[in-house]
């Protein structure tokens, strides 16, 4: 897979690993979207695992079912589902930002587990520089100044290197931004246990995807992440395992939280 500004070959990479290590017989990829840069890369590498790839977005299935035609991996609605049954790893990649009730979500994860099972957790620093480009991309929208930018911006990121398939085909704007101390506190708090972390990428999104057009500058935005404190990068990814005791719900949204997604739900809200 090629390497983009936002680490989905490092992201690749880090759940191959795992499932190298931990050879799982199941595995469920909540909110897996079209499944092009994650779910189908899996099941064609691990033939011999048994992948199934849940999301609530209608056309993102759609494509799964219709473009990633492997014998090991199913696409289901999450509408459809039912019951799942147990999985020896469950991946929640770039979801946990777009759910209402983080707690709620977790502890679904937890509930597909088998005993020995293992979570993947990825998804963006909320105070990191991707979330940062965000922020300034959406003002500019919503106070009228994207209007040509968006245009040229179309245009730059369609010939940039290390272009690829979208993960997901639905428009869901982040409602929830996590820093790293929040993360982990939330984590613990659901009864799980950190075994591993690696930071994803430092610099992506608005700007940032313009001007880092070479595959050795992403290569480079890639590497120079691990070097870096968590709270300075801009996406983060951890396995986790059972943990301690479940205690109360924690995770509430403070101010800031709260006005971006204001802000996002508003720059997104349907015409």
């Amino acid at each position: 897979m090629i390497e983009n500004t936002y680490g989905i070959g490092k992201r690749l990479d880090f759940v191959a690993g795992v499932i190298s290590r931990y050879r799982p017989a199941r595995v469920l990829d909540m909110g897996c979207g079209t499944g092009a840069n994650l779910t189908a890369l899996l099941a064609e590498r691990f033939q011999a695992t048994r992948f199934v790839g849940v999301d609530s977005d209608e056309a993102s299935i759609a494509f799964a079912r219709r473009e990633n035609l492997h014998g090991n991996a199913r696409y289901i609605l999450e509408s459809e589902a039912g019951s799942l049954g147990t999985f020896d790893l469950v991946i929640a990649s770039e979801v946990i930002e777009h759910v209402e009730d983080p707690d709620a979500f977790l502890d679904f994860l937890k509930s597909r587990l088998t005993a020995d099972g293992k979570i993947v957790l990825t998804l963006p620093n909320g105070y990191g520089p991707f979330e940062i480009a965000s922020l300034v991309e959406t003002i500019m929208q919503l106070t009228g100044i994207y209007g040509a930018l968006r245009a040229i911006k179309r245009f730059v990121r369609g010939a940039a290197a290390g272009t690829s398939a979208a993960d997901t085909l639905a428009v869901s704007p982040h409602i929830n931004f996590f820093s790293y101390r929040l993360i982990r506190t939330l984590i613990a708090g659901c009864g799980l246990n950190i075994l591993e972390y690696q930071p994803r990428t430092f610099l992506c999104g608005f700007g940032f995807d313009q001007i880092m057009q070479s595959g050795r500058v992403v290569s480079w935005n890639a590497d120079v992440a691990g070097s870096l404190p968590p709270q300075l990068v801009s996406a983060w990814m951890f396995l986790l395992e059972m943990g301690g005791e479940r205690r109360q719900p924690i995770y509430r949204r403070g101010a800031y939280a709260r006005l971006r997604r204001y802000l996002n739900e508003k720059r997104w809200k349907p015409r």
